[in-house]
């Protein structure tokens, strides 16, 4: 239960550093209100290039971001201890992610371990040039230099490969015993083993999961059951289900379904995937079409597609469901900034609340609960 003392606050990261068609002020954080889903201004973060994605540690109440800059071959995850009385953030320390245009920043299953995932638009054989690395989190809170990373291109990948690298997110096993990094690129999810502090990378019992050519798996999430992933793969605009096997790291293709309406010709590429908490409904995002796909999902993990719901703006990269379920944040990165939707929590449905605030490249929300 959420004490009644309690505060909620959004995290916003935007682009501020060469980002048309606005610049964005760095992290924006809002104390949000989940009776009414209004958003209030509570302070920003001015001093970070680029934050693009953000990870929180809400019980431990600090924020993590990426520091996404491609034109640097090398780029960084920053560390913050968070206010939980106002939300204001406290500047820790940041790394080097061992690689270019960090995209993605997710923990294992312990908390104790962070991954960083690089996109990577550097030219090939540019160093460092990882696809992921692993940085163990001080007890503070800060980060200490990676001690684990792994390359997908080249002659140093660790699979064989002709395609270029595009990691895209890094996301643990709820056993916490496997990781899996979707490489946008490779059309795979590479899987390897959940590293110890100080150990290597390496590749799990079933190293990867092959998709279509020109799927583009982009961002991947677990039911909370534990024995399905959802997959949203960016070029070919569907979903995917996994059944996910613990004892061998194995994820099986068992159902994919379009996230556009058929019909649709015009360029789209999506980007988030979300199952609400109670793992009856699943979320995409659509830019181009520019819209949120909603499906159901069944008592096996298989999903329905029930529609789609306008974002109210332009390249909705990445969304966010309240802790009370009741509302959508929709950070729309092209323009319209966040938009905020009720949501039935029976039917899954999204309901235009016509609140809007106004941040000219919102890439990435999270939100924090704190006593």
């Amino acid at each position: 239960m959420r004490s009644t003392m309690s505060k909620t606050f959004a995290f916003v990261g935007n682009l501020n550093r060469s980002a048309p068609p606005g610049q964005g002020k760095g992290i924006s954080v809002f104390q949000f209100d989940s009776q009414t889903g209004d958003l209030s201004l509570a302070s920003e973060f001015l001093a970070i290039d680029n934050p693009g994605y953000l990870a929180i540690d809400e019980k431990r109440k600090r924020l993590y971001a990426a520091v996404e800059i491609p034109a640097w071959n090398e780029n960084l995850a920053a560390a913050f201890d968070i206010d939980p009385s106002t939300g204001a953030l406290s500047f820790i320390n940041m790394q080097p992610t061992l690689g270019n245009t960090t995209c993605h920043l997710g923990f294992d299953q312990t908390g104790g371990v962070i991954f960083a995932s690089n996109y990577t638009v550097a030219e090939l054989g540019t160093r460092p040039g990882n696809a992921v690395a692993a940085f163990a989190i001080r007890a503070d809170g800060g980060l200490d230099p990676a001690f684990a990373a792994a390359i997908h291109e080249g002659p140093d990948a660790v699979l064989p490969t002709t395609k270029r690298q595009h990691g895209h997110c890094a996301v643990p096993s709820p056993d916490n015993r496997s990781v899996f990094v979707c490489d946008l690129g490779l059309d795979r999810i590479i899987a390897y083993n959940v590293p110890g502090q100080g150990d290597r990378l390496t590749l799990a019992a079933t190293p990867y999961t092959q998709f279509p050519d020109g799927a583009g798996p982009r961002h991947m999430t677990f039911h909370p059951n534990g024995k399905q992933a959802y997959v949203i793969n960016e070029l070919n605009c569907t979903v995917s289900v996994l059944d996910y096997n613990p004892e061998t790291a194995q994820l099986t293709i068992v159902q994919t379904l379009p996230a556009l309406p058929d019909g649709f010709s015009e360029t789209n590429t999506c980007a988030e995937i979300a199952v609400s908490s109670d793992g009856r409904f699943l979320y995409g995002s659509n830019r181009g079409h520019n819209s949120i796909v909603t499906y159901a999902i069944s008592e096996t993990g298989r999903i329905t597609l029930i529609g789609w719901t306008p974002s109210q703006g332009i390249g909705p990269r990445n969304f966010a469901i309240d802790p009370s379920g009741k509302f959508m944040l929709v950070a729309n990165q092209k323009g319209g900034g966040i938009a905020i939707f009720k949501r039935d929590i029976d039917t899954g449905a999204l309901e235009d609340t016509g609140k809007r605030v106004d941040l000219d490249t919102p890439m990435r929300i999270v939100f924090g609960t704190f006593n």
